[in-house]
């Protein structure tokens, strides 16, 4: 294929020197140009560099003197911007801008490819930034942060449509999860006209900070707090002979159906902790029935895999620090955590599917009707 490619360009450029000089067994009389051989030359095709050969012509100026005119066809072909975006797309990928410069046999240069990718990474962020949220048919928010160093967090809003799809709403960049960080994400989603045809179904992984903000822009939103989160939280609290029959308890609970078998889940989880823990019960005090908020809704069990935790976000987020992993050092202070998430984010969610249960959708989005 790279054979093929290289003859039709050569005979693209000799078509453009017939143009100016006429062929080579007739040239034009007076003719301002004329052949001057051949030379070495390059061109960018298919993410790499390739030699070739290009012809050479040369103009006469009206000094008498004479000077090499570029062909248009050879000047096309020797721009970099051929693979630029294939180049991009290798960082994009996961390759730092040393190994994108080797794979493409160096056809430029890593500190090249990095400036190329920080206008790329910008242009992704306004991409990000200016999605239409309006026309998403959304029901459900999922809010989680993922810390990239001791004092820098990005908080996450993930949103879930009424047919199962999922979509990375948008973030906020801040030093701590806490809730000024957090209304201000919201505040930009409400901006977006980010929007549900009844009441916000939210699933947080208990934190205070994310719970009053969600509550200030939707105050009669059912929050679930995740169940997993709070399983990993009581654990610590308990003797290790009692972590096999805690679990045994949490099972139940994420796997009951309907409000009546979810509280009776709930109440058996809180005699156990309360004959075994304070600090357990009170773990699970702080939650209360915001961990059986789904099935007090009444709908199929099927949604609680998906619905009654923050896995489906936290996946996200564990696809964007893969994504983001050879960045060794974040700059707060310029737009660099907030290029490199968008682009991030945008690769990760081509790798979406719908949840779990999605037929069961409808049900729910019913039951939050009613409510």
């Amino acid at each position: 294929m790279r054979a093929e490619i290289r003859s039709t360009l050569w005979e693209l450029m000799k078509e453009e020197v017939e143009s100016l000089c006429g062929t080579s067994h007739r040239p034009l009389v007076d003719a301002r140009y004329r052949r001057a051989g051949s030379d070495d030359g390059i061109m960018y095709f298919d993410g790499r560099k390739e030699r070739i050969k290009r012809p050479r012509v040369r103009a006469l100026q009206s000094d008498g003197s004479e000077r090499e005119v570029v062909l248009k066809t050879y000047w096309q072909a020797r721009s970099s911007k051929n693979i630029e975006a294939q180049i991009v797309s290798f960082m994009e990928e996961g390759l730092s801008a040393r190994s994108a410069a080797r794979v493409s046999g160096k056809a430029l240069s890593s500190s090249e490819l990095s400036r190329r990718f920080v206008a790329h990474s910008a242009g992704r962020l306004e991409e990000f930034r200016r999605r239409d949220l309006s026309k998403d048919d959304s029901f459900g928010l999922m809010i989680d942060g993922v810390f990239l160093s001791r004092e820098l967090v990005v908080i996450v809003a993930l949103g879930v449509q009424s047919d199962g799809s999922k979509r990375v709403l948008d973030f906020s960049v801040g030093s701590t999860e806490n809730y000024e960080v957090a209304k201000g994400l919201l505040a930009r989603l409400v901006e977006r006209q980010f929007k549900v045809s009844g009441r916000l179904y939210a699933v947080l992984d208990g934190a205070k900070a994310l719970h009053k903000a969600v509550m200030e822009f939707w105050p009669d939103a059912v929050i679930q707090d995740c169940v997993i989160h709070k399983e990993r939280n009581i654990y610590p609290h308990l003797r290790k002979s009692d972590h096999e029959e805690c679990g045994r308890l949490f099972k139940r609970l994420r796997l009951a159906e309907g409000s009546e078998a979810g509280m009776e889940a709930l109440q058996d989880l809180r005699k156990f902790l309360k004959a075994r823990n304070a600090q357990a019960l009170a773990s699970l005090e702080e939650s209360g029935e915001r961990l059986i908020a789904l099935q007090k809704l009444n709908v199929p069990a099927t949604l609680n895999t998906s619905l009654q935790s923050t896995n489906l976000i936290e996946n996200a987020i564990h696809n964007y620090r893969r994504q983001t992993s050879r960045v060794t050092r974040w700059n707060p202070k310029g737009d660099q955590v907030e290029r490199w998430s968008a682009t991030a984010f945008l690769w990760v969610e081509r790798g979406f599917r719908k949840i779990k249960g999605h037929q069961e959708i409808g049900e729910l989005v019913k039951a939050l009707a009613r409510v």
